[in-house]
């Protein structure tokens, strides 16, 4: 079980809950980037065998989104597929 966020207020323009904190970025199986200001999730992680990377990310909750919602894969292995054929005329 995880403890409650370490910031329960929310920046004036972000409509998403204060756990939008725990919305965190794996680089690797055993390094993840967390919001800086959980320690107590970072010290949980670390105690699982993860590095966890504190990262400054509070700013950008007011759109939507944390470390892992606001990245995109940059690399796959595998072929393209793609998961939305025809939806735009000439694509």
């Amino acid at each position: 079980m995880c403890e409650p966020p370490a910031r329960t207020e929310r920046h004036p323009l972000s409509a998403s809950s204060e756990y939008l904190a725990y919305n965190v970025f794996s680089i690797d199986p055993n390094t993840i980037c967390v919001e800086a200001a959980e320690t107590a999730l970072m010290d949980q992680l670390e105690s699982y065998g993860l590095e966890a990377i504190p990262t400054e990310y509070f700013e950008v909750s007011p759109f939507g989104g944390n470390l892992h919602c606001s990245t995109v894969d940059i690399y796959r292995e595998g072929k393209y597929e793609d998961y939305f054929p025809m939806q735009i005329e000439g694509f």
